[in-house]
């Protein structure tokens, strides 16, 4: 999967933080459990390690933006 550079994203009028992180969340949960169903209900201590790192972020980034709208 190839990224864009934060520098070339567009900005978007049609889209809504709070709608984005629940999207993100309900994804990355998603994504947790067929890695677990594909491990037999396991994660391996770097895959757990990576999925909370993720949703670290996602707090961080949610943090960000309700400081800047006060």
């Amino acid at each position: 999967m190839k990224y864009k550079h934060f520098q070339e994203i567009e900005p978007s009028n049609k889209t809504d933080f709070i709608m984005l992180y629940f999207a993100a969340c309900r994804s990355l949960r998603e994504l947790e459990s067929n890695v677990r169903y594909k491990q037999n209900g396991n994660l391996t201590c770097e895959q757990a390690w990576l999925f909370r790192r993720l949703y670290h972020k996602l707090s961080q980034m949610a943090a960000l933006w309700k400081e800047q709208k006060i």
